[in-house]
């Protein structure tokens, strides 16, 4: 029997953006204490859709439908907008960084993505897709307040940008040190 492989849709970002991402988490985590999984530096990325698990024939025709895309659309500047939480910053569990110049671009390729899916019966992904990078993970926060003060206080610096200039495939595969990220397949935006 075929092993399936986890995966996701994303675009990688460029090492001065994660560096910037990263500056962001070493504040808070100065500022927050309780069970928080930060995401490393170099896994930091901005996914369009999860997929799950997948098997080799799908893999193929996702592969199709990314380069479709990405055949599509132009290369396009990203940069960090406000800090945020899923499912709120009240109720904290996961930590993210919001994106403000690109979100549009960001959105048309999800919404093309998830029509391009659903054509091959892969079914709908999130409701609402809100394009950001995720920075940590929250099982407990010991002063949910330290958490609001901070989304408040931090903002990211301006003029750091990062080229979205190709959408990957990566395979994510969990590991008890956190999960490892393998390129399956990329396809490059149009210059």
């Amino acid at each position: 029997m075929e092993k399936e492989k986890r995966a996701f849709i994303a675009v990688e970002i460029s090492k001065d953006f994660r560096q910037e991402v990263n500056l962001i988490q070493k504040t808070l985590q100065k500022k927050l204490t309780g069970t928080i999984a930060w995401v490393k530096p170099d896994n930091i990325h901005l996914t369009l859709r999860f997929l799950g698990h997948i098997s080799d024939a799908q893999i193929k025709e996702i592969q199709a439908i990314i380069a479709d895309i990405a055949g599509n659309i132009n290369q396009f500047n990203i940069d960090m907008g406000a800090l945020g939480a899923f499912p709120d910053i009240a109720n904290p569990r996961v930590l993210w960084v919001g994106i403000h110049f690109g979100f549009n671009e960001l959105n048309r390729i999800n919404a093309l993505l998830e029509e391009k899916l659903e054509s091959i019966s892969f079914g709908i992904g999130e409701k609402y897709f809100h394009p950001h990078l995720t920075i940590a993970r929250i099982k407990h926060l010991d002063d949910r307040k330290a958490l609001k003060s901070a989304a408040d206080e931090i903002k990211p610096r301006g003029g750091v940008f990062s080229v979205v200039d190709r959408i990957v495939l990566f395979q994510s595969i969990l590991k008890p040190e956190g999960a490892v990220y393998t390129k399956i397949f990329e396809a490059p935006l149009k210059k």
